[in-house]
């Protein structure tokens, strides 16, 4: 088969912007070759009609193809919820993995030449099956990540997030600044609102929320009492602030919370009380 002529380029109008007659006379010969004129004794007006229109429509399509190719549609979304004290693994239609903690919200968007997840609130693990023309990204709030084909942990605390990289390689960026963080594997970054830190080295146990086990090594008390928070239904208040920067150091259950809320005062300063409602309450031990 005989390859179509290349069309020429358009003649412009006074205007300067090629008129539709003029778009059809220089693609004329392309138009022929892709759309044959039938017999003479089969050509009625409204075949001939129908013939014009689907190769107006083809080139349109083709164009609109490019455009929606640029601009990068969404075309599907699924949330993924886990309620308190709950853990929930996601299996993607790429073969991607997601590992949620509990008390978390994901959304995850398939876009035409991208994948995006939205990590709305709590921590998550992604396993990412690798993709030429398809890249995958997590937004936590001003925080985005790039991922380069890894295994990395994202946990949104308000407007501020950590990243951390267990294999291959992201790219974190913060949304109103320049350039990207890029982390190694063993490294975490704690990015959002306020200075720009460094990466640091991933503090030990950090990776065991998967199996439940909550480690820490001399964190503020207020992040213990985040994690906890994820894995206990009722409220668990701090009565003074400045308890917040209480440092705490072992290994809890986070699947029996309550437990590791009545060992704070063997290591801390603290008295714990439960009320009716359920809620905990976390005093300074006169």
């Amino acid at each position: 088969m005989t390859a179509p002529p290349r069309p020429r380029p358009p003649l412009p109008d006074k205007a300067g912007t090629p008129s539709p007659d003029r778009l059809l006379e220089q693609h004329r010969d392309t138009l022929k070759a892709l759309f044959p004129v039938p017999d003479p004794a089969q050509l009625y007006r409204p075949h001939r009609s129908r013939q014009i229109g689907g190769a107006a429509l083809c080139l349109l399509l083709v164009a609109g193809l490019g455009g929606l190719y640029a601009v990068d549609p969404g075309w599907q979304q699924h949330d993924y919820r886990t309620v308190t004290g709950q853990r929930r693994n996601v299996l993607l239609a790429d073969g991607s993995r997601i590992q949620l903690d509990a008390g978390s919200h994901l959304q995850v968007r398939s876009h035409l030449r991208s994948r995006r997840a939205v990590l709305v609130s709590g921590r998550a693990r992604f396993d990412v099956a690798p993709s030429r023309w398809r890249r995958f990204q997590v937004d936590a709030g001003p925080v985005q990540v790039r991922n380069y084909g890894t295994v990395f942990d994202v946990e949104r605390r308000g407007d501020r997030s950590e990243v951390r990289l267990w294999r291959g390689k992201v790219g974190v960026r913060v949304a109103g600044r320049d350039g990207e963080q890029h982390l190694q594997p063993g490294q975490q970054l704690l990015a959002g609102t306020g200075p720009v830190q460094l990466p640091q080295p991933i503090a030990t146990g950090s990776g065991e929320w998967t199996q439940g086990r909550l480690q820490f090594a001399q964190a503020p008390l207020g992040e213990v009492v985040r994690s906890l928070q994820r894995y206990h239904h009722g409220a668990i208040v701090l009565d003074e602030p400045g308890l917040a920067t209480l440092q705490v150091s072992g290994v809890f259950d986070g699947d029996h919370a309550a437990t590791a809320l009545a060992l704070l005062p063997e290591i801390l300063p603290v008295a714990v009380h439960v009320r009716g409602d359920g809620s905990v309450h976390i005093s300074a031990r006169h």
